[in-house]
């Protein structure tokens, strides 16, 4: 028996001898059981149970490890042998380069990660930038306050623009209405006899008796209005009148009558030097072509000492719009291009009461 046996330590077994391996495992197991005996034997007695319990549990825990040592082993070898290639090669090249890598003192720096304060993260105040000032000859581009920009050929534009203002007066009420007619007197020969103090659009007869005049001026419509209050008597023997009223609604002016009116335009045409071959059926018969109303034809002749028979007709129509239209007829047609055609006095504008 050796010296470590006599002194009751376990020999030092070959890791290579398994059964040798396994001899110093169960003494060193001995070993520690006798040591933790020895170690209770000294502490007290309430934690005697819990250790015993943890020395079983790592004396079963070494003999597992035990089993696994010897493939461990050769894997250790062979890693010690590549590390060892390892120094050389890191030896060899710390001869030519004294700062390897990281281990160069003076190349290692250390890497701190510096947070940005509080006042750090709070951009700087920009200033306001202040327009640049004007050159003092630079004509300016934008429309002032008082001149509208010019949106004609435009897509997109700024604003609408003030509306323009507008020249003529507000709508008002330019008819009366002449109710309960005779059947006698529902033609507008006899209608306008009545009607006065004021130049005629239009007049429109129903059926029911009920007779519709426009007055070019609303003046004259409320003149004619008020001087009618009881009616307009027709015959005061046989008792006979019709009641005079005025429209609810106003009556726009169109365009196209203020521009009649502009020109002197009325609804009554008169031509002079009119062909005295011409009868009064084909003066009737052109003047109601085309769907037109006319009220009556005057067929006149002139004596003068300056020429022979010269003859004026005048052809009164129930509206302007007939009156004009008839008249660009007649002016483009060869067989009147000898007669002097143009516009006469209303007859209703001139009268001051009932006339023919």
């Amino acid at each position: 028996m050796s010296d470590k046996q006599e002194n009751g330590t376990a020999p030092v077994a070959n890791v290579d001898d398994a059964a040798g391996f396994m001899a110093a495992a169960r003494a060193f197991r001995q070993q520690k059981e006798a040591e933790a005996a020895a170690a209770a034997a000294a502490a007290p007695s309430d934690g005697f149970g819990d250790q015993f319990d943890a020395v079983d549990g790592q004396d079963a825990a070494f003999g597992g490890q035990a089993d696994a040592f010897d493939g461990q082993n050769g894997a250790f070898n062979g890693q010690a042998d590549a590390l060892g290639s390892l120094n050389g090669a890191v030896n060899g090249q710390s001869a030519f380069d004294p700062c390897v890598d990281d281990f160069c003192p003076e190349a290692k720096q250390t890497d701190v990660d510096v947070k940005p304060q509080k006042d750090d993260l709070l951009e700087p105040a920009e200033e306001p930038i202040q327009p640049a000032p004007e050159a003092p000859g630079a004509p300016s581009t934008a429309p002032s306050a008082g001149q509208d920009e010019d949106r004609e050929h435009k897509t997109t534009f700024k604003s609408w623009g003030a509306p323009e203002v507008r020249d003529k007066p507000a709508a008002r009420v330019r008819r009366v209405i002449l109710k309960g007619l005779p059947s006698s007197w529902r033609v507008p020969a006899k209608v306008l006899s009545l009607v006065h103090g004021g130049a005629v659009e239009n007049i429109h007869i129903s059926a029911a008796g009920n007779a519709t005049v426009h007055f070019c001026e609303p003046e004259a419509c409320k003149a004619f209005y008020d001087l009618y209050p009881n009616g307009i008597f027709l015959d005061r023997e046989k008792g006979l009148s019709v009641f005079v009223e005025i429209g609810n609604d106003v009556d726009v002016a169109s365009s196209q009558l203020l521009h009649n009116l502009s020109i002197g335009a009325s609804r009554v045409v008169r031509a002079v030097g009119v062909s005295e071959n011409i009868s009064m059926g084909q003066l009737h018969k052109i003047s109601t072509s085309s769907n037109r109303k006319v009220e009556r034809i005057l067929d006149d002749y002139v004596v003068a000492e300056w020429a022979r028979n010269v003859r004026t007709v005048h052809f009164r129509f129930c509206s302007i719009d007939d009156a004009v239209r008839f008249r660009g007829m007649i002016t483009r047609d060869p067989d009147w291009e000898h007669c002097n055609v143009q516009y006469a006095v209303d007859p209703c504008e001139v009268a001051t009461g009932v006339h023919d």
